[in-house]
């Protein structure tokens, strides 16, 4: 009888040990946090041409100026800037660009838009394109689509702030006043800091006209030829377009 209960004792605790669960092993918990992903914003023009140095790129993630190369793309937010001889033309993948001369710069903004601060600049639309564009300053805007326009701030900003149509209709918006100021072929307005009058507009002579042609150095001291430059070559002052008719001489 006793040696019947131990055998059932036994037998009881065999089984409880083989029924109970195996423990499985846990990982670690850990409070690391995953690294973010980044992604590489897409540049949207690029440096086409370093005609003479020194030219350099301000990125908006640097802190320091790179010197700008042939092939270097640009993004919104970059300042493209000259000194001294300095001169670059800078081509965006939509048909816009831009050359700027020494001592100049210029940050790219969002939706086509071109902060000149200092310096003077020539900026483009290709043939045949109808790109909303627009040249900002801080006392004036020229809005061109299709056209090629000229800006320049001197170093005395009191002598005023130079607004040149090269070929066809350039919008000048003044930052004080809700008047636009429509610029022709070879016309021109000056406008000074805090005037409260409207600049008044100046068609270049015939003369004027041929001789700024030949020695414009934004427009002929490069090897290449400006887009528009076959444009700008059979036009005269104001006529908007090839299509339109000469103004009498």
């Amino acid at each position: 009888m006793k040696r019947s209960l131990l055998m059932t004792a036994m037998a009881i605790a065999l089984f409880s040990c083989e029924s109970q669960p195996t423990a499985i092993p846990t990982a670690p918990v850990t409070n690391a946090t995953p690294k973010p992903i980044v992604v590489q914003e897409q540049a949207i023009a690029k440096v086409s041409l370093v005609e003479e140095k020194p030219v350099s790129v301000l990125s908006k993630t640097d802190t320091k100026e790179t010197d700008a190369k042939v092939g270097m793309g640009l993004h919104v937010a970059d300042t493209v800037r000259t000194q001294g001889k300095g001169k670059t033309q800078i081509e965006f993948d939509n048909g816009i660009g831009f050359r700027i001369g020494g001592n100049s710069s210029v940050q790219i903004k969002p939706n086509n838009r071109l902060n000149l601060t200092e310096g003077k600049m020539i900026t483009w639309v290709k043939p045949g394109l109808k790109v909303p564009t627009e040249i900002s300053t801080a006392y004036a805007t020229a809005a061109i689509r299709g056209t090629t326009a000229f800006v320049e701030i001197p170093k005395d900003i009191n002598k005023g702030i130079r607004f040149f149509s090269w070929e066809g209709t350039v919008v000048v918006k003044l930052a004080n006043q809700s008047n636009e100021i429509i610029l022709l072929t070879g016309e021109e307005i000056i406008v000074k800091p805090n005037s409260t009058t409207p600049p008044v507009v100046r068609r270049l002579t015939l003369n004027e006209w041929k001789e700024i042609s030949k020695t414009s150095e934004l427009l002929r001291s490069f090897d290449a030829p400006l887009p528009t430059q076959t444009v700008i070559d059979n036009l005269l002052p104001g006529q908007a377009s090839l299509t339109q008719t000469p103004p009498a001489k």
